[in-house]
């Protein structure tokens, strides 16, 4: 079965800020890359947050030089979910069967997932409904130990379970440590 951990940055964390990259890592059952998908997305700056900005390594020249405009990034991972569709699906309305992509991420069934969804407002997702999501894997993994780190953001388990993360708030740099602490988790690895 494969998995396609995905992570957006974005120009805040308001549903009005828009997205500004998007990344993607798909996995099989043994944690091995089977491939990556990157797109930096045109976005209009006067609705950004500045600080976010900041922080998510955005660089005008940069985006001026390598961004693209929503309905082709909606198009080319469209693409990429279909090359990595593992889910057997069958349709309501005419009983075809179709395959979806398997979803997940840290954060994404309340942050990513919804923000994929609206940008695919009108288009077809071709990715099951439900997002597998590695924070509330670790609400799981953590619930009733005394050991435990002080915060269950991406920067703060990937510190815990001995996995590096440079490039924090690049979406491909996330999407790789989303993977590493699935992979902690399930796999049964006790830091600290």
């Amino acid at each position: 079965m494969t998995t396609v951990y995905f992570d957006f940055e974005t120009s805040g964390l308001l549903p009005s800020n828009p997205n500004i990259q998007l990344a993607a890592l798909a996995v099989n059952e043994q944690w091995e890359e089977l491939e990556t998908y990157e797109a930096k997305i045109q976005f209009d700056i006067a609705k950004a947050d500045p600080e976010a900005l900041k922080m998510n390594h955005f660089n005008t020249e940069t985006w001026k030089e390598l961004a693209i405009p929503v309905p082709l990034v909606i198009s080319t991972f469209s693409a990429f979910l279909k090359r990595h569709s593992s889910i057997e699906m069958v349709s309501k309305r005419t009983g075809a069967p179709y395959s979806v992509a398997r979803l997940a991420g840290h954060n994404a069934a309340t942050f990513d997932g919804p923000r994929l969804k609206d940008m695919y407002a009108r288009e077809f997702l071709p990715a099951h409904p439900q997002v597998l999501d590695t924070l509330q894997l670790a609400l799981w993994y953590f619930l009733g130990t005394e050991k435990k780190p002080d915060s269950l953001r991406l920067e703060k388990l990937c510190q815990w379970f001995e996995i590096e993360l440079p490039n924090a708030h690049d979406a491909l740099a996330d999407v790789r440590g989303s993977v590493a602490i699935a992979k902690a988790m399930t796999c049964g690895f006790h830091a600290k």
